[in-house]
């Protein structure tokens, strides 16, 4: 597992996510929200940031979550397309 350092290339509102292309590892409300993340209901103050391995979440206006295309983390390590030489 890959060392998560606080600093993610995405950015999506909550409407977007997209669990099966990215992993998300934090929540943030640009508002007062009523989110629900994995399965359970979170109420969020304005500017919160919730550090959270996202499976699902629903879809809430002012929140955000930040991460990672799932692709970055299992890709190949040589960065290509070709095989290793």
């Amino acid at each position: 597992m890959p060392i998560h350092l606080g600093i993610y290339t995405i950015i999506h509102a909550a409407a977007d996510a997209d669990v099966v292309n990215y992993k998300y590892y934090q929540v943030y409300a640009g508002a007062d929200a009523a989110v629900t993340i994995n399965g359970v209901s979170v109420t969020m103050a304005a500017s919160s940031i919730l550090n959270i391995s996202v499976s699902s979440i629903s879809n809430t206006s002012d929140v955000y979550v930040l991460g990672e295309p799932i692709n970055v983390q299992t890709g190949s390590p040589t960065l290509s397309n070709y095989p290793a030489p």
